[in-house]
């Protein structure tokens, strides 16, 4: 089955108005047809939810609607995966970036899987993983 390592921008533009937002629910329709395996750290849920807080937060999105798509996002067909916690700091270092963005890397790296982003091409850790990188745009 083909593979992607989904990155949190990607997933955020299923439900809400991102530039690149068609093309990212292109890989969710595979997803949910059974033609793409995602897969996410389990850092995630942690990314995913404090995004819908700040729209909450800046008026842009109503709470109730937030507690809707993060529940619907958490019944989404992901494959959940720890990365390895050794190799974080060292990846963060590396690739010039968060060590929230090395846990993605990190799967990316460890299973030789595109990494499914949003990230700009010239954005350091994009540059630095290369054919890893798989990037959405509009």
């Amino acid at each position: 089955m083909n593979k992607r390592i989904l990155d949190t921008s990607v997933a955020c533009a299923w439900y809400l108005p991102e530039v690149f937002a068609d093309s990212a629910r292109v890989w969710q329709r595979k997803m949910v047809e059974g033609d793409i395996q995602l897969m996410v750290p389990t850092l995630h849920a942690l990314e995913f939810s404090n995004v819908l807080r700040t729209y909450v937060r800046r008026g842009e999105l109503d709470a109730a609607l937030a507690r809707e798509i993060y529940a619907i996002h958490l019944r989404a067909p992901l494959q959940w995966t720890e990365p390895a916690r050794t190799t974080l700091l060292d990846l963060a270092i590396a690739y010039e970036t968060t060590t929230y963005d090395a846990a993605y890397i990190s799967l990316a790296v460890q299973f030789n899987v595109p990494l499914l982003t949003a990230e700009k091409t010239t954005t350091p850790w994009v540059v630095k993983l290369g054919k890893l990188a798989d990037i959405v745009r509009p």
